[in-house]
């Protein structure tokens, strides 16, 4: 019975191979988007695989996310410990650093680094190949290293033992090899090294790690197995602040100033389920937390793309089934008639529908395996398309998922309708074509056409859109001109040297011999992203953690922002700053003259006001900045305007002259800048090459559909034709009945793509406008598109002589 039913299939196939060829590239295309989009996503919600223990008791601890991210007070690692639920705790931060072998030659590399206190392989169990153990990190001279490292480094993996310099100054024994972690971690570390060396390096003072006013890494922390998440958040939040509620801000001086208990002030904050409160977060949520930074570098996803990529990779899948549904019911004709000769042979509606159903089944696991083929073809291109690289490795999941279930189910939904709709006929009505379900079929082809129009269209508009944003965000004025700027990444005037001040001055006077160099500053911090704070005291009890940017005399200058009131930093003044004193932004000085205005601004303390300039993402305002005195930090460079490629030269030799061990390593400010939106490019990219690929599927439907239209009016054309109808006109009556569609799918489509596009764009501080001709051109596309795929099959059926199309009647 399956042979026969495979070979009547087969051979309905070949007798219709237009309709077969759509139907299957169509699906072919769907599926291969669905395919690539599964294997991405499940990399994505695969994060993390790289740690020797379950994660599920792992987690990072959070005080203030709106304004300092994930950053923590030095001492709550130890504050942790006081909790009898937790088991280890740990400081981290992770940076680039170079690194090169001990007694050997050749050049250091930058290497990504984790430092963290002893406990950390506790709470971040990497896994080991070798060495490792409770002692790893103990000694402020010991480190682990990875196994692409070691090869980098030594061309070997008999490391454990040997010696690594840290920063060309710094030799660190290796304990332990791990394994390389994937990119898809929240930490990538290439090398884990004490977090007392990095104290050490920075020149801290020995008793930073007990100083709540210190803010500068995370906080991760293990509790034992079993721990109950929410019972533990409310009490780390009690103990927490009923310890050290006046060390996090203004919004907390409440509790003291009202006299109330700590479980009062978290009543009043709505419970401890507020976010804005202090509380702990599960380690593997951390990776979804995009818009939570720490101090380093690490990897984070916006969830909210995923399920957007998620939903459009099956609206592309849905269409081809559209496309399938509304073929099929568009030769309704030919079906019935051949149902009813299947009925009057002996087959009951069962058989009919388990035929018409099977049919689409076996399609749809052909289109899965063809796609998987085109999938594994395309596979190089990947990183091009969509940014990454992707593993094309069968898995049980996946065969379960893409090879059984999707074609299963998409076969399914495919057939369904015709199948109930087309078998509902008596025998002889169908043999005799006294269909009845004519319009009802119709309507619902409609209907699918018009969906079809409104993903095409919604895909565009948004495409367009999020283009327009980002083209927005990149010509956005942020306050300072960070064009032609380059930054020196090196240890050069990193914490741990000596007359860092002086040694920068002299490499300053150098550059400036030549005419491509406007001039040169020591910057201390990241200017797309300012993360370092400090606590001011605004008098009495009021504190006040803003940012802090750390500068020198000529730091305005290069990047382009004037002095609006008071005096500026200066060589006069530079050396003799405090930490506390320095110059503002607006944003700071308004906030320092309405919540304290006995302290002079300009004044002894602030002594200067500058304009504000973006300093954060743009998903956030200008918020308030400080500029003090830096005494170590990056070179920042300002290079004359067409002068990039003799400045380029002229920078690199003075800087190997002047410190010919140090590692020189520059990037330009805009490429940073750029970096720190890469996700959302990528995510464009990702949503354009989905909607070119949801357009050519629904054109591929559309020229069958026109097809068969143009098929069945050809007597109709004829007679129109003897009676004096000219070409342009049957043109536009065939063009006319399928665009029209597309009028409404457009009104539709508009109001929906307005309001979903409305709630993306509301992540962002700075947004474009919506304007009327993004959803204009969406439609001109959507119509051209449209225009090109019926005019040619419309002007063949127009031009056809009339007397053959009556003659074949």
């Amino acid at each position: 019975m399956f042979k026969n039913f495979l070979l009547e299939s087969l051979r309905a196939k070949k007798n219709r191979p237009l309709s077969f060829i759509i139907n299957w590239l169509g699906l072919t295309l769907g599926f291969a988007a669905v395919i690539v989009m599964y294997l991405f996503i499940m990399a994505q919600l695969r994060h993390d695989n790289c740690f020797s223990e379950s994660m599920e008791s792992a987690g990072r601890c959070e005080i203030d996310t709106d304004v300092i991210g994930a950053i923590c007070p030095d001492p709550l690692a130890r504050f942790m410990m006081q909790l009898p639920e937790v088991v280890a705790a740990t400081r981290t931060t992770q940076r680039d650093i170079p690194i090169k072998a001990a007694h050997r030659d050749g050049d250091a590399v930058m290497l990504t680094a984790l430092y963290g206190d002893t406990s950390l392989l506790e709470v971040l169990p990497f896994r080991i190949v070798s060495g490792g153990g409770p002692d790893a990190l103990r000694d402020i001279s010991s480190g682990l290293i990875s196994r692409s490292a070691a090869q980098r480094l030594f061309g070997s993996l008999d490391v454990v033992g040997k010696q690594m310099v840290v920063s060309n100054t710094y030799p660190v024994t290796i304990t332990g090899i791990i394994e390389d972690v994937p990119q898809n971690s929240f930490y990538t570390p290439e090398v884990i090294l004490p977090m007392k060396l990095l104290a050490t390096m920075n020149g801290a003072p020995e008793d930073k790690a007990d100083r709540w006013s210190s803010w500068s890494t995370a906080c991760h922390f293990r509790l034992h197995p079993g721990t109950d998440w929410a019972a533990f958040n409310k009490k780390f939040q009690i103990a927490l602040l009923e310890e050290r509620w006046e060390s996090f801000g203004p919004g907390y001086q409440t509790i003291g100033e009202n006299n109330l208990t700590v479980e009062e002030y978290i009543a009043q904050k709505g419970g401890p389920d507020n976010p804005d409160l202090p509380h702990v977060r599960p380690f593997m949520d951390c990776y979804f937390a995009y818009d939570i930074a720490e101090n380093g570098s690490i990897n984070t996803y916006n969830p909210s793309s995923l399920m957007v990529l998620a939903i459009v990779a099956g609206l592309i899948l849905l269409i081809a089934i559209f496309n399938y549904i509304n073929i099929y019911t568009a030769r309704s004709t030919e079906v019935i008639r051949a149902m009813g000769i299947k009925s009057i042979m002996g087959a009951s509606r069962r058989n009919l529908i388990g035929f018409i159903i099977g049919d689409s089944v076996v399609i749809t696991f052909v289109s899965a395996l063809t796609a998987y083929l085109l999938a594994a073809m395309l596979q190089p291109l990947f990183p091009a398309i969509i940014g990454t690289e992707l593993s094309l490795s069968l898995t049980w999941d996946m065969l379960l998922v893409l090879f059984v279930g999707m074609p299963l189910l998409c076969g399914v939904l495919s057939g369904i309708f015709p199948a109930v709709t087309l078998t509902r006929m008596k025998p002889l009505d169908a043999i005799a074509n006294r269909s009845s379900g004519g319009r009802q079929m119709s309507a619902v082809r409609n209907g699918l056409i018009v969906l079809q129009f409104i993903i095409s269209i919604g895909l565009i508009a948004s495409t367009l859109l999020i283009n327009k944003q980002m083209r927005y965000i990149n010509t956005l004025d942020m306050g300072y001109n960070r064009e032609n700027i380059l930054t020196i990444e090196s240890e050069a005037f990193a914490y741990y040297r000596t007359n860092n001040v002086e040694r920068f001055a002299a490499f300053r006077n150098r550059l400036l011999t030549s005419p491509t160099i406007i001039d040169a500053s020591l910057i201390d911090g990241y200017l797309p992203q300012v993360g370092s704070m400090n606590t001011l005291s605004l008098g009495g009890d009021q504190l006040y953690t803003p940012r802090f940017l750390y500068g020198d005399p000529h730091t305005l200058h290069v990047l382009g922002v004037p002095v609006l009131e008071g005096d500026s930093i200066s060589e006069s003044n530079y050396r003799h700053l405090r930490w506390n004193q320095g110059m503002i932004n607006e944003a700071l000085a308004e906030y320092i003259r309405t919540n304290a205005p006995e302290i002079d601004v300009p004044g002894e303390q602030f002594i200067g006001v500058f304009r504000n300039f973006q300093h954060q993402p743009v998903t956030e305002t200008v918020s308030p900045l400080m500029l003090a005195s830096a005494s170590s930090g990056n070179a920042h460079i300002r290079i004359a305007a067409g002068q990039v490629e003799p400045a380029l030269k002229h920078i690199k030799k003075t800087f190997e002259a002047m410190f010919p061990d140090e590692l020189y390593d520059c990037v330009f400010l805009d490429a940073e800048f750029n970096s720190l939106y890469q996700q959302e490019h990528l995510f464009q990219a990702r949503l354009l090459t989905f909607s070119l690929l949801a357009i050519v599927i629904s054109c591929l439907g559309l020229f069958a559909l026109v097809g068969y239209s143009v098929e069945r009016r050809r007597k109709e054309i004829a007679i129109r034709k003897v009676h004096g109808a000219m070409i342009r006109e049957v043109v536009g009556m065939l063009c006319l009945s399928f665009l029209r569609w597309l009028a409404i799918s457009f009104v539709i489509a508009v109001p929906l793509v307005w309001w979903i596009m409305e709630r993306w764009m509301s992540q962002y501080a700075y947004r474009t406008a919506m304007s009327w001709w993004v959803f204009a051109l969406a439609g001109l596309i959507s119509l051209v598109i449209a225009l090109f795929t019926v005019l040619g099959q419309s002007y063949k059926a127009a031009v056809e002589n009339p007397a053959h199309a009556i003659k074949s009647e």
